[in-house]
């Protein structure tokens, strides 16, 4: 009796064959975002909204301003899906060339489109108005043409994924 098993295979199966006994399995779902779930509802992520010109958007005075940044609480925003909030309060369109600080009514003003942050509510783009980087210049909605004053950056100083526990990254 002949107990020679025998079978020919291409090179796709038999890499599929190798590859397939060797997969990684990450964790969970639940278990990564169990982290992320469990910290306290106080760490809010507040960030500085920069402009091109490494200017903070600030609010002063009722007015949203650029500003050299400094770190207070009238320059930390925090994204909450659509919406830029400050405080209590969200960044929205007062009308089609001015924004303002208004209670939050869930809507979704805001998109990320690149590096522009275009206002959907009046199809603008935030904007440095007259395109001078200076302290105190005012922000506005202007029509959305790519320049650097309408450029920003949202700088968060710790990204959700550096909250994820250390353990829940490795396999």
């Amino acid at each position: 009796m002949n107990n020679k098993i025998s079978f020919a295979c291409s090179p796709a199966l038999l890499a599929a064959l190798l590859l397939g006994g060797c997969t990684i399995k990450p964790p969970s779902t639940d278990v990564m975002m169990g982290s992320i779930a469990s910290q306290p509802q106080e760490e809010r992520s507040l960030s500085p909204l920069l402009t091109s010109g490494d200017f903070c958007v600030a609010v002063s005075q009722q007015k949203v301003l650029a500003q050299p940044c400094s770190g207070k609480d009238d320059q930390l925003f925090e994204w909450d899906l659509g919406e830029l909030r400050l405080q209590d309060l969200c960044l929205q369109a007062k009308n089609d060339s001015e924004v303002m600080l208004a209670p939050c009514d869930g809507q979704a003003q805001w998109e990320w489109q690149k590096d522009k942050l275009f206002n959907s509510k009046v199809a603008r783009c935030l904007d440095v108005a007259g395109r001078r980087h200076t302290p105190g210049t005012p922000l506005r909605l202007a029509e959305c043409y790519g320049g650097a004053n309408q450029s920003f950056s949202w700088q968060r100083p710790n990204p959700w994924l550096e909250t994820l526990k250390k353990q829940s990254l490795t396999w």
